[in-house]
């Protein structure tokens, strides 16, 4: 008897223990937990200590609130231009709403990525192949514009959405390089035809400033020549006239002295004339046919030995 009263005593306090463990609570920081009552949804409890009181109420689920980062597989989408390629995505969410994420779906996560996979087809369904290599930053916005109100209604939202790698066939790879490599062709092409263009215009610029240069330079020199000749005609026809101004000066100077020499000498008017007539033989004993007269013929008369002949020839 004392046995059995001894192991009723043990299974009571097992039962208070196991009771006890039911009724206390502990939530982490980060995360809540749901309460329910025969399968209704009652609360959520926050972190901290909580007590419940067994079999009434019991925790259905622990819910984190944390950011939680989830790497969607590689799908098959057709672009535009009906090319296949593989397109993997990475999301970033986090829970806002514990009961729409608990009760409204019955897999919240699940619909999220399948909502996302949906939404990239339709978005890279409307690019071109090259326009989806080169728009990823475009794709991630469209995409998160697309899902964020959907995946609200799930008690979720997503705080990033990137595509990660784009795989294309090794067809579309060669094809893709031939036309890269003809692309870079033509722009090397363009390129060097520039260059030729810009070289023979810089050419015909430099010729043209060239002969410009030489226009001007010789028309500098043309007037400056002009200048200098003007000048030189200018200092010849003064020197020119300087000159004749001091023969002149020298010539009246020279007659001014004869004149002053025959007053003081005292030479009457008819040694004059007596040096005249010698003066007047030698130059007709010259051998040459030049002949002096006075510059008044009238005045030959007055010489002695013509007015003679003069007279005679007047009398017959």
């Amino acid at each position: 008897m004392a046995i059995f009263s001894v192991f009723f005593v043990i299974v009571i306090i097992g039962l208070l223990i196991l009771l006890l463990s039911q009724m206390v609570i502990i939530v982490e920081q980060g995360e809540v937990k749901v309460v329910e009552s025969f399968g209704k949804y009652v609360k959520s409890l926050d972190p901290g200590l909580h007590f419940l009181i067994p079999i009434l109420y019991n925790v259905k689920q622990r819910v984190s609130l944390k950011q939680i980062p989830i790497q969607i597989d590689p799908q098959s989408v057709i672009t535009k231009d009906n090319v296949i390629v593989e397109i993997d995505e990475a999301i970033k969410y986090h829970v806002t709403d514990v009961r729409a994420f608990v009760y409204d779906n019955q897999n919240s996560v699940v619909s999220m990525i399948q909502d996302c996979q949906s939404n990239l087809r339709g978005i890279i369904g409307k690019m071109d192949l090259n326009e989806v290599l080169n728009g990823t930053e475009e794709i991630n916005v469209a995409l998160f514009e697309s899902v964020k109100d959907i995946t609200a209604g799930y008690g979720l939202s997503i705080d990033r959405i990137n595509i990660g790698e784009i795989s294309v066939s090794d067809e579309i790879v060669n094809s893709m390089n031939k036309l890269i490599t003809a692309s870079r062709d033509k722009e090397s092409l363009i390129t060097i035809s520039e260059g030729k263009k810009q070289s023979v215009i810089l050419d015909s610029e430099a010729k043209a400033s060239e002969m410009e240069i030489d226009a001007a330079a010789r028309a500098k020199q043309t007037k400056i020549d002009a200048t200098a000749r003007a000048e030189r005609i200018k200092i010849d026809a003064e020197a020119e006239a300087q000159r004749i101004q001091i023969v002149t000066e020298a010539e009246k100077k020279r007659i001014k002295e004869i004149n002053q020499a025959i007053q003081e000498s005292q030479i009457d008017e008819k040694m004059l004339s007596y040096l005249g007539i010698e003066a007047f033989k030698h130059v007709v004993e010259n051998n040459h046919n030049t002949v002096i007269l006075p510059s008044n013929l009238t005045e030959i008369g007055n010489i002695p030995a013509i007015k003679q002949v003069w007279d005679a020839t007047d009398k017959k």
